[in-house]
């Protein structure tokens, strides 16, 4: 029978590289935007133009990557889960703060990373000819990807290796074994903010989408 913390683990590797590589890519698209703008608008930043060669290469590889990542570390992201479940007992991550902050900030990123992937589905590479879409599709992968940080630090204390985030909890002062989710009473609070986010976050969604088919038909 296979090791599932041995399966957990390569999952969590899966979903950690490819969210890594997909947000890098996102970011390489912000700086290829900021780019041509600054192309267009500044005479000054015409220093830059041996940069354009490159910056289309990178746009083309990018941004088809981010994508494809953002699938591939969803899918790691639900199936380490699922082993998760399998290797921590319940009792284990109901009982402690540690484990109930990491599930929380596990289903926070997985929401946030499913919405990345479907706004990319429903509009392609033509979201990023509307600035407020693609501003929320650059958000919800940065804030995902910070999401997947604290997750995986916080798995990091939960098998007793620590974090590469100490210091930084340290010169915050923040305790990860005791950090804000601090017993089941907490549970519902969970429970309530994953479902504003998902509401806030289509919210915005829906509206930007509706400001565009206004847009459209008023020409």
């Amino acid at each position: 029978m296979a090791d599932l913390g041995a399966l957990h683990s390569m999952l969590i590797e899966m979903h950690g590289g490819m969210l890594t590589l997909a947000t890098i890519c996102i970011l390489a698209m912000v700086i290829t935007k900021f780019h041509r703008r600054m192309r267009r608008t500044s005479e000054r930043y015409g220093i830059f133009w041996p940069l354009d060669s490159f910056i289309e290469k990178l746009t083309r590889y990018a941004e088809p990557t981010a994508y494809l990542a953002g699938i591939g570390g969803v899918v790691g992201l639900v199936g380490s889960s699922v082993v998760g479940f399998y290797v921590w007992p319940v009792e284990a991550l109901m009982n402690s703060s540690l484990g109930l902050s990491k599930v929380m900030f596990s289903i926070f990123a997985t929401e946030l990373w499913i919405l990345f992937v479907v706004i990319r589905s429903k509009y392609g590479e033509d979201l990023w000819k509307n600035s407020g879409l693609a501003t929320v599709y650059v958000f919800t992968g940065f804030v995902g990807f910070f999401f997947i940080v604290l997750t995986g630090s916080f798995g990091g204390h939960m098998a007793g290796k620590g974090s590469v985030l100490d210091p930084v909890y340290g010169l915050l002062g923040v305790n990860p074994e005791a950090f804000w989710i601090i017993g089941l009473d907490m549970v519902p609070l969970l429970i309530t903010v994953a479902f504003v986010e998902i509401v806030t976050v289509f919210a915005v969604f829906l509206r930007l989408r509706w400001q565009t088919r206004v847009q459209i038909s008023g020409r």
